[in-house]
């Protein structure tokens, strides 16, 4: 059941995240973030990111309590798509428009810890504004970019991975994350995320391991098994050891040879993709999308 919000006076995040109206992404055809999102195999380790995301319980207990993900999965994720393509490859107005869309989603996020964790006393107050937590989720998708483009691509290395990690910043900076948190470099990046793995933030929870089931079996809403099975596979077995310990995700041996097989074909075959074509898609995409496609307006 949605807990109703916690009234704004009782929410203290350590630091909020803060949309300037006068700040731009200044992305072009050029930009790294432009050329390097554009590949299809990124939509594969979604949930693997998603996972991530919720394994941290505040996070976990966010997307719990006021997600449309557990009644409307596809919409969810169709409208998270839709911000994202914007937010990349959208003029600075249409950018800035799609940021301000999600802080407005994000007013009506904030709510108290159900229970207690290693890191926060039970009660503990939780905001889709606390700075720290959009620092978390930005970090996931730079870390799965990252994963992906090692594994099928080719491995991000000097020029090429310090300009994808400069435009990662400068998208963190857009969407309201203070500077002097952002990791300077691709080290302190590889710090930071070590530290959150390690330390206290991921630790399991019953809403946390809840959602993580959720995202990756779709328990509460009727979608095939094939359908979503492959995927979900990906995300277990790129994941980092350490999460798979703590919420018990191993794969059974079914799933491991699918594993191995969508692996080796990706390995073999994805370097044949139509790049130059997928290039064209997000921007045509943003320039056709209807206004009335988006996020819902939370219950």
């Amino acid at each position: 059941m949605r807990q109703p919000p916690i009234p704004a006076d009782q929410v203290v995040p350590r630091t909020v995240g803060y949309l300037d109206p006068e700040d731009s992404t200044g992305f072009n055809s050029r930009s790294a973030i432009r050329r390097l999102t554009t590949e299809p195999i990124l939509g594969l380790l979604l949930q693997r990111a998603l996972v991530m995301e919720v394994a941290h319980a505040k996070v976990g207990a966010g997307v719990t309590h006021h997600s449309l993900f557990q009644s409307r999965p596809l919409t969810r994720a169709w409208s998270t798509a839709d911000v994202g393509l914007r937010l990349v490859w959208g003029t600075p107005e249409v950018a800035r428009a799609a940021a301000t869309q999600v802080y407005r989603f994000h007013d009506h996020i904030n709510g108290e810890l159900p229970e207690p964790t290693p890191a926060w006393p039970e009660g503990s107050v939780y905001s889709a504004h606390d700075a720290s937590l959009l620092l978390w989720v930005w970090a996931t998708l730079v870390e799965v970019m990252e994963v992906a483009h090692a594994r099928w691509v080719r491995p991000l290395e000097g020029e090429e991975a310090d300009a994808l990690y400069a435009d990662m910043c400068t998208f963190a900076r857009f969407f309201g994350i203070p500077a002097a948190m952002i990791p300077a470099d691709r080290d302190e990046f590889t710090s930071y995320f070590e530290s959150v793995v390690d330390g206290l933030e991921l630790m399991p929870t019953p809403t946390s391991s809840a959602m993580i089931r959720e995202v990756l079996w779709f328990r509460k809403w009727n979608v095939p098994g094939f359908a979503v099975r492959p995927a979900r596979v990906m995300a277990i077995g790129t994941l980092d050891p350490r999460i798979r310990e703590r919420f018990g995700l191993e794969l059974s041996t079914r799933d491991q040879r699918l594993f191995d097989r969508i692996d080796r074909f990706l390995t073999r075959w994805y370097r044949f993709r139509p790049a130059g074509l997928l290039q064209c898609l997000p921007p045509l995409y943003v320039a056709l999308r209807r206004p009335t496609i988006g996020w819902s307006k939370p219950d």
